[in-house]
């Protein structure tokens, strides 16, 4: 009986200190962070669920066929018994295939849904354009659809990747946000309480009862806006400090220095009209968004103009193709997406909350905005249109992940004013709508950029574990000094005191590991040893 007794006041106690709502947090937490530190067991673990899933459905419609029916209904019940055996026996298959090939499988899953949203996403811009009353709102979702499409067929590989890791990731930030509410409202902070409640009402509740304050937000309508009574003032010091940036980044690259380039990031004052704009579209305001964009479009154009004016006539110290800071700056990827991202939403936090203000210079730091427009002005003048584009793009990846990380930070920090009206709630995600967009559009060359890295990495270390081999069989004392793989020619760099092995060895076993014809070159600098005896 005393043992029953403190068994039921130990559960009783864990109930009081942890409720459903704060253990569902950790757990989601925890999920997440399993996924993304574990990323090459996460994907075979879905699969093979989904594999598993797919199993017991198709056993369960085996089993349905087989089952014995009653009276009447045996006659008719076999067309439907023979089509239940089919869809069991296609679901074993299906699902054998997700166990045994697991990457294989969810390529095919996404490459399917891709096409899928392609069509739908053209079925929705056709519908768009033949009825205006819901126009905007079919042609948004409907590029929105498309765009993603476009992205899943691209690469379904990397694709699904991106897909895991950003459900893990929302999952462990959605975690986040339930853990803080279930403690928030242990706390008796003033939240309405619920019953039982799913994360998706959790997250409403957040937005709707989270507040900054209207002193607060006044205070950051100021500073991202240019408004009266200072309006004149802020813009003619927002122009200045910008052309100044631009004077400053542009000579950095022409110099190849980094130190300077920090310091342009830091003077330069583009980053106070995007965070403008994301707290625009989250709070309804047309007329800030406009003239926060306004703001953006005019200084991305005065910073190309000046760039190129300033490299037309300035000295370039190193070349363009040795020049670290271009050749940094024309090849943008999918890590740079996830810096900025990530640089988004540190900056947005940091312009709300006061205690980590400090951090702003070093979210200009992680996240450049100005060096790479003048890199575009820099390449553009010199005829690289080619690296020109890059340094855009590299831009443009930046701005939009920046409006959309600060979008989602200053809807759940309080920033965001909720009203729970059908209207404001579309008038928010049209207006978030076209940047979803161009985020999906920007991810597609991004994306082949990276797959192209990735396949370049792989090449580059395959064909130095056939060099290595190659050495080894040989027996010199030969070395490995570099190995690079550009395009179908593979260049060995070689140094020692010996003869090359035999190079049709080399080239045989390379066009073996690498899948495909390639030419080799070797080069070998010789070692010349001298030694004089003692006096």
């Amino acid at each position: 009986m005393r043992t029953h007794t403190r068994v039921a006041g130990l559960v009783d106690g864990v109930r009081k200190r942890f409720d459903p709502v704060t253990i569902k947090g950790a757990a989601m937490i925890a999920v997440g962070l399993v996924v993304v530190l574990l990323p090459s067991i996460s994907v075979s673990v879905i699969s093979a669920l989904v594999g598993v899933a797919i199993a017991a459905s198709g056993c369960l419609d085996l089993w349905a066929s087989v089952a014995r029916t009653k009276g009447r209904r045996v006659r008719r019940s076999i067309p439907r018994r023979i089509l239940l055996g089919l869809r069991g026996v296609g679901s074993l298959v299906v699902s054998l295939f997700f166990l045994v090939s697991t990457q294989g499988a969810l390529n095919l899953v996404v490459t399917g849904f891709g096409v899928y949203l392609f069509f739908h996403g053209v079925i929705g811009l056709v519908s768009g354009l033949g009825s205006p009353r819901e126009r905007v709102g079919q042609l948004a979702g409907g590029a929105m659809s498309t765009a993603f499409g476009i992205v899943l067929v691209v690469n379904p590989s990397i694709a699904s990747e991106g897909l895991i890791l950003a459900g893990a990731t929302a999952t462990a930030l959605i975690g986040v946000v339930v853990l803080a509410y279930g403690i928030r409202h242990r706390a008796g902070s003033g939240f309405a309480p619920l019953a039982n409640p799913s994360p998706t009402e959790i997250l409403w509740a957040w937005v709707k009862e989270v507040e900054v304050g209207a002193d607060r937000r006044a205070e950051l309508v100021e500073s991202l806006y240019a408004e009266p009574p200072d309006r004149t003032a802020k813009v003619v010091g927002w122009w200045v400090m910008l052309i100044l940036s631009v004077c400053i980044a542009t000579f950095a690259v022409l110099q190849d220095s980094t130190a300077v380039v920090i310091g342009a990031m830091l003077v330069a004052p583009l980053m106070v009209p995007i965070l403008g704009l994301a707290g625009a579209l989250v709070n309804g305001w047309a007329r800030r968004a406009v003239s926060s964009t306004l703001f953006i479009v005019g200084g991305a154009a005065a910073a190309i103009a000046t760039s190129a004016a300033i490299s037309a006539w300035a000295p370039a110290v190193a070349a363009f193709d040795t020049n670290s800071q271009i050749t940094s700056r024309v090849n943008p990827t999918l890590l740079d997406l996830l810096i900025a991202l990530a640089a988004g939403a540190a900056g947005a936090y940091a312009t709300l909350d006061r205690r980590v203000g400090s951090s702003i210079g070093g979210v200009a730091i992680a996240v450049a905005l100005v060096p790479p427009l003048a890199v575009v002005g820099i390449t553009a003048q010199a005829g690289l249109m080619d690296e020109a584009w890059g340094a855009f793009l590299l831009f443009l990846t930046n701005f939009v992940a920046i409006v959309l990380a600060a979008s989602l930070v200053f809807a759940f920090g309080g920033f965001a004013s909720f009203r729970p009206d059908r209207k404001h709630v579309q008038k928010i995600a049209l207006t978030l709508a076209p940047f979803v967009t161009l985020a999906l559009v920007v991810f597609v060359p991004l994306l082949l950029t990276t797959e192209g890295l990735i396949a370049q990495s792989a090449d580059q270390s395959r064909s130095e574990d056939v060099v290595d081999d190659w050495l080894d069989d040989a027996d010199t004392d030969l070395a490995l000094v570099d190995v690079s793989v550009a395009d179908d020619v593979v260049e060995v760099d070689l140094v020692g005191s010996d003869d090359a092995p035999d190079p049709d060895d080399l080239q045989s076993s390379l066009t073996t590991s690498l899948g495909r014809s390639v030419g080799v070159t070797i080069s070998v600098t010789p070692t010349v040893v001298t030694h004089v005896d003692a006096g």
